[in-house]
């Protein structure tokens, strides 16, 4: 494994040591889930703009439910909605 050094605010340092304490991890530890889980998100960002310069159709949650017979005859999703 590799060695980075870096700086950080000294507030998101505090909230970092407290999150370690919290959950008796290290901080490397917490900080390499952080990283990991930002370039998830930001591959899966990048994923979705491009599919969506396609130009492909898209359907709303309602037409894919009812397209999928999940929307029952009452026409509620569940029973809170009026």
């Amino acid at each position: 494994m590799q060695t980075v050094t870096f700086k950080i605010p000294e507030e998101l340092l505090k909230d970092l040591e407290k999150a370690a304490q919290e959950t008796e991890r290290s901080k490397s530890y917490l900080i390499r889930k952080a990283i990991a889980s930002y370039l998830e998100d930001l591959l899966n960002y990048r994923d979705a703009m491009k599919v969506l310069r396609q130009n492909n159709p898209t359907f709303s949650l309602e037409e894919v439910e009812r397209e999928c017979s999940l929307i029952p005859k009452t026409g509620k999703r569940n029973k809170y909605e009026n």
